[in-house]
């Protein structure tokens, strides 16, 4: 008869370790589990400030847990702002389902926070080193609004390239479906790096991965970021400053146009390291006589006072 297996710690012992961490405010446990509170229906970082009877707690595993459980991030601690893991695992750890249901139905959807206040900051620094970028854009120059950007080259910092092969895989799905929708002859490959090789059959095999820059008085003019005939419909935003603190002002803007009607205007709430999926040209409807498409406009507000960065995600290459 094969030996009874026994647990190293019970669960009691285990909870009873997660709360000593919250009584010390442990700051090593955020992310290894999130205290949840009955009373006020709130779930928190073991770091957070607040109080909490033990009576009151409950302990969950993963931020999605609390959260399908009913409880609602903690204004104090913010502990949806927290960043845990590697790229590839906040990315996976992003509710896909739920993003295409509002990309569906809106052309935009926020993805939550994706980079630390570190990453945030090397991103900003490598803006001048030179050797990174294969072109500087001033906007004035060229009729797009005040500020600059500037494309990166093939040396683009590992957390670029590693956050466009990766959210091109989880957003490919959703470009074929709405490919399907609007015509298109041919989908979109699973893989990043063979949808590249499609661009540069098509004449697009320049970098479009940028970063841009805004200082006060600067703005973006609305646009769409089309660089030739092949357009993979979708792109991604990071903001790397920080709003109310960085800067004042520069709010991210979209504007929507449909058949027959005047443009809606929506104005995306993004904090540092935010990120957020947006249609680069037009989604498909659904209207009462079929498929219809909507044309979707980006840009940014004028910036009253500081620094804003920006790190634009675009999949499709340049010609």
């Amino acid at each position: 008869m094969p030996a009874s297996l026994k647990l190293v710690h019970s669960e009691n012992e285990l909870e009873a370790r997660r709360w000593k961490a919250v009584e010390r405010r442990d700051v090593d446990s955020n992310g290894e589990f999130w205290t949840c509170v009955k009373t006020t229906g709130v779930y928190c970082l073991p770091s957070c400030a607040a109080r909490p009877l033990r009576k009151n707690v409950i302990f969950a595993d993963t931020r999605r847990a609390a959260e399908d459980a009913g409880y609602r991030p903690c204004k104090r601690c913010r502990p949806e702002r927290y960043v845990q893991g590697g790229l590839a695992e906040r990315i996976e750890r992003i509710d896909w389902e739920r993003a295409g249901a509002v990309l569906n139905a809106e052309g935009w959807a926020p993805l939550g926070r994706m980079l630390n206040d570190e990453e945030c900051r090397q991103l900003i620094g490598s803006y001048d080193e030179d050797e990174r970028y294969r072109s500087t854009v001033v906007m004035r120059r060229h009729g797009f609004g005040e500020g600059e950007y500037r494309y990166f080259n093939e040396t683009a910092p590992r957390i670029v390239a590693e956050l466009r092969a990766r959210f091109y895989e989880k957003l490919a799905p959703l470009a074929n479906q709405w490919a399907g929708k609007l015509g298109r002859e041919t989908g979109f490959p699973v893989r990043h790096a063979a949808y590249l090789k499609h661009c540069a059959k098509a004449g697009q095999a320049r970098p479009t991965p940028l970063i841009l820059k805004y200082g006060p008085g600067d703005y973006n003019r609305l646009h769409q970021d089309l660089y030739g005939d092949e357009v993979f419909p979708l792109q991604i935003a990071l903001l790397l400053s920080a709003p109310g603190k960085d800067f004042t002002g520069g709010e991210f803007v979209m504007t929507e146009q449909t058949p027959r009607r005047q443009s809606r205007a929506i104005v995306a709430p993004l904090e540092q390291g935010d990120a957020i999926a947006f249609a680069v040209n037009e989604r498909p409807a659904e209207g009462a006589r079929g498929i219809y498409r909507v044309k979707m406009r980006h840009g940014v507000s004028e910036v009253r006072t500081g620094s804003r960065y920006c790190l634009g995600v675009i999949f499709h290459d340049a010609a």
